[in-house]
């Protein structure tokens, strides 16, 4: 059987192996010059072998297919790992950093207005009792079609807790509270709540970055992927498809799409898309995120997290587990902040964020160096990963995830868990199950 490959993110490279071992002829194309899609780890310019992720950057212990593969190249977790909670992070605040005590005198009700917040968020996750399936939840249609902000509005948050709700929106799913469908989060919590069994999740970076799992996958698969080839049209009927890139037309059995949709809204596909397909193509909300890293000669910050009231949005370290005596301040902007600081140029996004991290942490020594990366102006992605929008669960969900005819999609977009690496590997050996059983 043949099966051409578009993407050599985590996605394709994973449906590639499991399509090989299965005895399937496989073509890998990638319209960029090197691996790994979303998957970026930046060394340059950093001194003193220090690194940051410009993509994904964690990996949940409860993410089995990502610690199956990092076990398997002998990838390293670091750290004792990260719980993700409000209460444990810094606010820098009208030109003040505060500590978490310093909020709570600040606004003594802050805390409870975000615990009823999250409560309100878990009565709606409650009802779904198959992650893979969200629009089967008994009230589908209504938290469809509503979002974060609704939700913020009915827990009645302040002022604080509402800057900390729109900032965990802007981080977790890279878009702005009203961006967000309410059924969408009830699904990533009822996924986690499903793969944790009630534990606590911890999530880790990894010894020299993830690229290095890229990296190693690509070597798997023996040269085969063929670099700077970019899909142009696929053409289908009951009995083949044929594959028109930058370089040559290739006939197969089946072609597996792993890569963002936003390129493929330009492919030309003949016959056209099934008209409920073409609009999830076309509609399917992805995440604005702008990731900016500056390394500075020595580290003077506390550790943990600043959610922050300026441009920023939020400040961390990336090398809180690295050696050195140097050390990286990560600013990592989403939703309507993403958007704006992606119209700068990467050395004027540098200079904001320098700016930004100097007056939070009182920094007067000179930066080393640095990085900026927007992945919505990067044309081959058009964002961060998929966010579903209100009203788009209950409309996209299903029919991303089911053929059409021999063209299959791939990628977190299709994925249970929607947004992380996790999903990537997921969907990657669901499409080539299913290639495999339809022969």
């Amino acid at each position: 059987m043949r099966v051409v490959v578009v993407g050599a993110g985590l996605a394709g490279m994973r449906a590639t192996e499991q399509l090989r071992l299965a005895g399937c002829e496989v073509v890998l194309i990638e319209g960029g010059t090197r691996v790994g899609g979303r998957v970026r780890t930046v060394r340059e310019p950093f001194a003193g072998g220090q690194y940051s992720e410009s993509g994904a950057e964690w990996v949940d212990d409860v993410h089995q297919r990502m610690l199956a593969a990092l076990d398997r190249y002998g990838i390293r977790r670091l750290g004792p790992g990260e719980k993700w909670t409000t209460v444990r992070r810094w606010v820098h605040r009208h030109g003040e950093l505060m500590s978490p005590e310093a909020v709570r005198a600040a606004d003594p009700l802050v805390f409870d207005e975000l615990t009823e917040f999250d409560r309100l968020l878990e009565e709606a996750a409650l009802g779904i009792t198959d992650p893979s399936r969200p629009e089967s939840h008994p009230a589908a249609d209504a938290l469809d079609a509503r979002s974060l902000a609704d939700v913020a509005e009915q827990a009645q948050l302040g002022e604080l807790a509402n800057l900390f709700k729109r900032r965990d929106s802007q981080g977790e799913f890279a878009a702005e509270p009203n961006d967000v469908s309410l059924l969408f989060v009830a699904q990533q919590r009822a996924y986690q709540r499903e793969e944790s069994a009630g534990a606590t999740v911890l999530s880790h970076r990894v010894e020299g970055g993830f690229g290095r799992l890229a990296e190693a996958m690509a070597a798997g698969l023996d040269g085969l992927i063929s670099f700077d080839e970019q899909l142009i049209g696929v053409d289908q009927d009951a009995d083949e498809v044929t594959v028109r890139t930058s370089r040559r037309s290739l006939s197969c059995d089946h072609v597996v799409l792993a890569c963002s949709l936003v390129p493929l809204r330009k492919v030309q596909f003949q016959p056209g898309m099934p008209a409920a397909l073409e609009r999830a193509v076309l509609q399917l909300g992805y995440g604005t995120v702008t990731k900016t890293s500056v390394q500075w000669p020595t580290r003077n910050w506390p550790g943990g997290y600043a959610t922050s009231d300026g441009p920023a949005q939020r400040v961390y370290e990336p090398t809180a587990d690295q050696p050195g005596e140097q050390g990286i301040l990560m600013s990592y902007c989403g939703g309507d902040g993403g958007h704006e600081w992606a119209r700068f140029s990467e050395a004027e996004r540098i200079a904001m964020a320098t700016n930004e991290m100097r007056a939070m942490h009182h920094l007067e020594s000179a930066p080393l160096g640095g990085f900026s990366r927007a992945w919505s102006t990067q044309p081959r992605y058009g964002g961060s990963y998929a966010v579903y929008q209100p009203g788009q669960v209950t409309a996209h969900w299903r029919v991303l995830r089911e053929p059409w005819g021999r063209v299959h999609l791939a990628g977190e977009h299709v994925a249970t868990c929607t947004g992380y690496m996790e999903g990537a590997l997921e969907s990657g050996e669901a499409v080539a199950a299913r290639i495999v059983e339809s022969e």
